[in-house]
């Protein structure tokens, strides 16, 4: 067995020494005005009791394991709710909730070993009947950690302090699945996993982290409460590593304020209503930095997507889909919601935060804007003039792509229809694959390929594909990261020069908006608030 404690996890991963990206920026330096760690809260002076977050999502529920929307994971990962491992900076998992774990010389079990008198915000301490309850109602719960783990492999208790899973093929990514799903693997009580309301979800928002679940008002905020017998981890006063922190909550309230409107957001953080504000439009940002004590953040903000319905309809044809990437302009795609500096074209998949991951296979057939290419695939796809359906949500300008799109596809004479929806209807709306032939999106970093949502089979967009699966389930199952990343080399070209399961525009730059008092927060694959105060 090979023993993985908190200074040696790193060693069963390559840190970055990936392959070269394949576009342009249009953002001058997108990463350089980010903060990249976190700052150290000041410990001098008076600090403001809440820490008002302004931002336009509300989520459906704060149940992370049957819960995709990136708003719950950034409320809640790592402030309401801790997992068994978590990301270091080269996202690279690391013991958060377990003091190490072991992986067996074949790679078919890993064994975690639990830290001792952690207490959940309900005051019961944290044991392994409850790391097993949380953990396998997330493996069944999420479709990318059962196809990690395979059919019928689950989590069961070694003793009260030990748990493992043992599973017929490699776990040797396991480790980062749990660290970094968009489905975060966050640990709860037993007895909250058995609490679920008519739709599935949880009803019982208790974790271990620095923050408790305090209130939510529906459509306008929701709080969370400093939890004072919240056990810490790692040496007191390092800097964190990625999502891997020692967390001092110094703000007794965090609250989230649901604001949609981006001006209505802008005007409350320059009266100070709100000390932070998500989505900055990209055309407001300058005007935003020179504001007295207004600061703007950008950082690396996931994929632009268009993705098919390859469920039915239009979009089952491949040769349409190759049609649609051979012709589309992604410049004029991502320019007409994020303007000339909030975008990258990048034909990879993969994010820049997982530099091991980035390659430009298949670059070749990225934003090819080539109009004779596209007539000869729509020729060969049948295409009879049917209008193309296309959903979005006019939450963070997705709309506005709708509407360039539209503009685009006339160029090689392909009708459209837009449909324009608020975000909860969007979420349900692309459920149902009668509904749309392409869905308009954003997707969150992930630390594998593996965890691209898009890649799933019940994800909408539902890709079955027996090629491109046998290449996830290659990664899944290699000897180690050098082969897992050859296969992914041929899985991205397979996509882009084949397949096209979906068109990823390019990467977004987003920008934020924040009070100069501001201080601790950490922006390791988002914003986060447990170290963070406002200076009165």
């Amino acid at each position: 067995m090979r023993q993985i404690t908190p200074f040696l996890a790193a060693a069963m991963f390559l840190t970055a020494c990936g392959g070269a990206s394949s576009g342009d920026s249009k953002a001058a330096d997108s990463s350089a005005s980010a903060d990249t760690g976190t700052e150290q809260t000041a410990q001098t002076g008076n600090i403001k009791e809440t820490i008002h977050v302004a931002t336009a999502q509300q989520p459906p529920s704060l149940d992370c394991h049957k819960n995709s929307t990136s708003s719950v994971r950034e409320m809640t990962r790592g402030l309401l709710y801790e997992q068994l491992v978590t990301l270091n900076a080269n996202s690279e998992p690391v013991p958060e909730l377990c003091e190490s774990y072991e992986m067996s010389d074949d790679n078919k079990t890993v064994t975690f070993y639990l830290r001792k008198g952690v207490k959940f915000h309900d005051g019961s301490e944290m044991t392994a009947d409850d790391v097993v309850a949380s953990m396998n109602r997330w493996i069944n719960g999420f479709s990318t950690a059962r196809a990690a783990v395979g059919e019928g492999a689950e989590f069961e208790k070694v003793d009260d302090y030990t748990v493992k899973i043992t599973s017929e093929s490699s776990l040797l990514l396991f480790p980062t699945v749990i660290a970094g799903a968009t489905q975060p693997a966050v640990i709860t009580t037993a007895a909250a996993c058995a609490n679920e309301d008519g739709n599935g979800y949880m009803t019982d928002y208790i974790g271990t982290g620095p923050y408790k679940f305090a209130e939510w008002q529906q459509d306008q905020y929701i709080k969370f409460e400093r939890f004072d017998d919240y056990v810490p981890y790692g040496e007191e006063g390092r800097e964190d590593d990625g999502w891997s922190s020692y967390k001092t909550a110094p703000t007794k309230y965090i609250e989230y304020d649901f604001v949609k409107e981006p001006t209505t957001r802008e005007a409350g953080l320059e009266t100070g209503q709100y000390d932070f504000m998500y989505n900055v439009p990209s055309d407001d940002q300058a005007r935003i930095d020179g504001t007295d004590g207004i600061k703007t953040l950008s950082a690396p903000s996931g994929g632009v997507t268009l993705v098919f319905n390859k469920k039915e309809g239009i979009g089952t044809d491949e040769n349409f889909r190759k049609a649609l990437n051979a012709y589309l302009d992604c410049d004029v795609l991502l320019t007409a919601n994020y303007g000339e500096n909030g975008y990258v074209l990048d034909s990879n998949y993969m994010d820049e935060d997982q530099p091991f991951w980035m390659t430009d296979a298949g670059s070749e057939s990225y934003n090819q804007k080539d109009e004779t290419k596209a007539k000869e695939y729509l020729t060969e796809s049948g295409y009879d003039g049917t209008s193309v359906r296309i959903l979005c949500s006019s939450m963070n300008g997705f709309d506005n792509i709708g509407v360039a799109l539209q503009e685009e596809l006339k160029g090689i004479g392909v009708a459209s229809e837009l449909e324009v929806v608020d975000w909860p209807t969007f979420t349900d709306y692309r459920k149902d694959s009668s509904r749309y032939d392409i869905y308009i999106t954003g997707f969150g970093a992930t630390p594998l390929p593996t965890l691209k949502l898009y890649f799933g089979a019940s994800y909408p967009g539902w890709m079955t594909d027996e090629t491109l699966t046998g290449y996830l389930n290659d990664i899944t199952n290699a000897a180690d990261m050098d082969a897992a990343k050859a296969v992914w080399d041929e899985a991205q070209a397979y996509c882009w020069n084949e397949y096209v399961p979906v068109i990823n525009m390019g990467h977004q730059i987003a920008f934020y908006g924040s009070s100069d008092k501001l201080t601790g927060l950490n922006t390791y694959n988002g914003m986060h608030f447990w170290n963070a105060a406002v200076a009165e």
